[in-house]
């Protein structure tokens, strides 16, 4: 297929999601795609695969032999997601950065890491197509490696050479998963409009509007030129605090569109080789590694206000330096400052087991949304989360900070205490780097690491440094046992 062939084709693939008439029949459309794909991968494909693995391949290795098994499941799991599409491969991702203890032993097993940046890639010949209709000097330029450095469920990376030397890499978004994002966004969208009556009452319509921002963030991820400017705005405020342990990728303004992107090459080990032990480091570099990432990502969190949210292991990279090179820059998320104030005390209030502190944090956060709510409305709920609690602890389980502040923010819904816009991103993304950070050292806490940030976004009086000073006995022994 010749180069303008392939860029007609591209072009089919971008207008297919806004056929209207696909639109109307989003839901029915998208249930129809998931039978066809599950059919084709999990069914003829997993019989074409199982019979090759037998018949062709049997002369590698004892066909029967554990690896090879793995290996085979592994690849037919990763061609399901990739027929199902992006929104799907991505929920997999959130998935698999927080499976714990034997989840996270048979995803290892599997190689389910390949999720991260192992997807079927698209031909060089579609890659040059992409290049030559969006940015027409590429040639003149740059030396692109034909083989992909890397590929998403969106989007695959080459590694190009400036006439100086200079390495970089090439981000192209993949015509076909681009117009399958839309298709499977549609369909949710339509789904949501079909869900209005569940906005009668006050969780639903939280849940519906997340959902709704949560669709709207995932649309403007194909825009490549809003990535840049993510990036861009990201690494200034980096300079500005002066830290030194995030990186940020420099970009090439003149060979930069909605489509394609061009940033400098990080050289390192990916954080997904980390986790899942294809890159050795010894008990000491996971403990400060898994620090220093789970502390810098929840800095941009709650001091920065701007944050990556999508920060699993397969968009972080180990350097030489020991510096974290983060990039995938697409989805990303952004609180005010009150919203911080508010987070951040609700948090702190949750991680002290101060409950009037929480009453008072959820009665500022109505006062500010405009709504008066009784007091005594608010430790009605409150006691609701106490009781989820303690049901944990008869279980002989302990709730986790992401479940109680779920129960917290359920519990505002039941209030109609209006929550910041950017929260379900928040809430995903500190879910996600806090599963990062045990998948590196799973002793790391979170508590220990955000109390002091917490304190300090949240303005703390003494009545709050006299309650965090009464657990310092209790941190101090944690650390001294552990170390």
């Amino acid at each position: 297929m010749s180069k303008s062939a392939k860029s007609r084709k591209n072009q089919r693939y971008r207008e297919r999601f806004t056929t209207p008439l696909a639109q109307h029949f989003a839901i029915a459309n998208e249930l129809l795609k998931i039978y066809k794909g599950l059919i084709k991968q999990g069914t003829i494909g997993t019989s074409i695969k199982i019979s090759k693995f037998f018949l062709v391949d049997s002369g590698l290795e004892a066909p029967w032999s554990e690896k090879r098994l793995m290996d085979l499941f592994g690849d037919i799991v990763l061609d399901c997601f990739n027929e199902l599409g992006p929104v799907y491969g991505k929920a997999a991702q959130i998935a698999l950065s927080r499976a714990e203890g034997e989840a996270r032993n048979m995803a290892e097993k599997f190689h389910l890491d390949r999720l991260y940046h192992d997807w079927p890639p698209m031909q060089f010949s579609e890659v040059e197509a992409i290049l030559d209709e969006e940015i027409p000097d590429w040639q003149q330029e740059f030396i692109v490696e034909p083989h992909p450095l890397g590929v998403a469920s969106m989007a695959q990376v080459h590694t190009a050479i400036d006439d100086t030397g200079k390495k970089w890499v090439i981000k192209v978004i993949k015509p076909q998963s681009d117009a399958r994002l839309h298709e499977t966004l549609d369909a949710i969208e339509q789904m949501l409009t079909l869900a209005r009556p569940l906005e009668y009452t006050s969780v639903g319509r939280r849940t519906v509007k997340e959902l709704r921002s949560l669709v709207s963030s995932m649309r403007l991820e194909t825009d490549l030129a809003i990535e840049k400017r993510n990036i861009d705005r990201m690494r200034e405020r980096l300079a500005a605090k002066k830290q030194k342990v995030l990186r940020l990728p420099e970009t090439l303004d003149s060979f930069c569109s909605p489509r394609v992107m061009t940033v400098e090459k990080f050289e390192g080990v990916s954080l997904a080789d980390v986790v899942s032990g294809h890159a050795e480091l010894n008990k000491e570099q996971r403990k400060k590694l898994a620090k220093k990432v789970l502390h810098e990502m929840m800095v941009q969190v709650f001091e920065i206000g701007l944050f990556h949210g999508d920060p699993h292991a397969g968009n972080l990279i180990l350097m030489d330096d020991g510096t974290v090179g983060l990039f995938d820059w697409g989805l990303t998320g952004e609180l005010e400052d009150s919203d911080r104030r508010h987070i951040s005390a609700m948090l702190r209030s949750l991680m002290t087991w101060d409950m009037e502190r929480l009453i008072d944090a959820l009665g500022d956060i109505a006062r500010d949304g405009g709504v008066e709510v009784a007091r005594e409305d608010i430790e009605a709920e409150v006691r609701n989360i106490a009781t989820f609690v303690n049901e944990k602890k008869e279980q002989g389980k302990k709730a986790t900070l992401q479940e109680m502040l779920e129960v917290c923010l359920n519990s505002a819904g039941t209030l109609e205490i209006p929550v910041p816009d950017g929260l379900l991103m928040m809430v995903k993304s500190l879910v996600t780097v806090e599963g990062l950070a045990r998948g590196i050292d799973p002793q790391v806490s979170m508590g220990r690491i955000a109390t002091p940030l917490l304190f300090k976004v949240a303005k703390p009086d003494v009545k709050d440094l006299l309650a965090f000073s009464k657990r310092l006995p209790k941190f101090a022994g944690q650390f001294l046992n552990r170390a």
